[in-house]
């Protein structure tokens, strides 16, 4: 099933659509001293998945019901992402430059595909296989691009830490 996440960084609540356009959820961002947190929810307004940041901006924790989920980056440039949790070992990396799609890779085989069909960078799609747990990967995409927006804007807002980021990471 294909989603739509349309001016995700433009508001403090955005939501989801299916392939056919229709509202499937919808997300709430809270600003705090600790950095963003999300709120993934039905269209009744019931919490599926509490996105927050844990120990540091670049890592965040996911609570849905009865599950909690690990996304945090590492590696060179903060560009790789490992995910812990009850889906196993998920892993990506995502690109700095162009269109910048990338897939949530768990035991050797997609789990789910996001890109960019704008330059704009404010809407993703999500094409998430059947039979996949479609709460938990939404919300994994959900923490992935909000530590990348963090990054962006603590890049954009201070001379120099583009730089430092790259060099610790």
């Amino acid at each position: 099933m294909q989603y739509t996440a349309a001016k995700i960084f433009s508001k403090e609540r955005f939501t989801i659509e299916d392939h056919a356009g229709t509202r499937q959820f919808e997300v709430h961002r809270i600003y705090g001293l600790d950095g963003n947190s999300l709120s993934l929810r039905d269209l009744d307004g019931k919490e599926l998945a509490a996105i927050k940041p844990r120990h540091a901006p670049a890592r965040f924790e996911i609570s849905t019901s009865a599950q909690v989920i690990t996304v945090h980056h590492n590696g060179w440039f903060g560009r790789r992402y490992s995910i812990d949790g009850p889906l196993g070992e998920l892993s990506t990396t995502v690109s700095d430059f162009g269109a910048q799609s990338y897939e949530l890779i768990g035991g050797d085989r997609p789990r789910a595909i996001v890109s960019r069909p704008q330059i704009s960078q404010q809407s993703i799609t999500i094409d998430v296989p059947d039979g996949e747990d479609v709460v938990s990967l939404l919300a994994v995409v959900l923490a992935i691009e909000t530590i990348r927006d963090d990054r962006r804007q603590a890049q954009d807002s201070i001379p120099y830490v583009r730089l430092i980021l790259r060099l610790i990471n």
